[in-house]
């Protein structure tokens, strides 16, 4: 009696089957593959826009998640955005991470992230070391590193900061 190709393949697939049930978790718990969260301080540039007229501005913020794998989608928006900033001595544009310390402040949680980003950081590539990061009430220091202007998050009005102006910001640095 011949067995059919139906039957044939169903007893050739078994074994994956079992393996897959039998080997829940690929590697261990505290393992670099299976390493998950923590916070992140995303350095941003964003534009602000009025919704009713359509005019809009540049501003750059600091989003803070508490754990980064919720800010990896380009729509969650952060835990915590610190207050608005603007060059002013540039016309009022985009803060410039680069080469010189900024002091970063979160109202809701008055904590201060000063940034330290290397002057020629934009020149490096995608996840390069960019500079550091230190939050002033407990510290801790974070390793910031290039990214790749990818949407962070955009919030439509109701916003923090009480105005009618949407906030599209895109990263620039991930500090962890």
């Amino acid at each position: 009696m011949k067995l059919t190709t139906l039957y044939l393949t169903s007893i050739a697939l078994l074994p994956s089957f079992i393996a897959a049930v039998a080997i829940p978790d690929a590697s261990p718990r505290d393992g670099t593959l299976s390493k998950r969260g923590g916070e992140v301080v995303y350095l941003a540039d964003c534009t602000r826009t009025d919704v009713s007229s359509g005019s809009s501005y540049p501003a750059s913020y600091g989003a803070w998640y508490a754990d980064v794998d919720n800010s990896l989608s380009g729509n969650v928006r952060p835990d915590d955005l610190s207050n608005e900033y603007r060059d002013w001595s540039n016309g009022g544009t985009y803060l410039r991470w680069e080469g010189s310390e900024q002091d970063i402040h979160w109202k809701d949680s008055d904590v201060v992230v000063q940034t330290h980003i290397d002057t020629d950081a934009q020149s490096r590539d995608f996840t390069a070391w960019a500079g550091w990061a230190q939050r002033t009430s407990d510290g801790k220091t974070f390793n910031c590193y290039k990214d790749n202007y990818r949407q962070l998050f955009y919030w439509a009005p109701p916003v923090p900061d009480g105005t009618n102006n949407s906030i599209y910001c895109w990263s620039i640095y991930w500090c962890v």
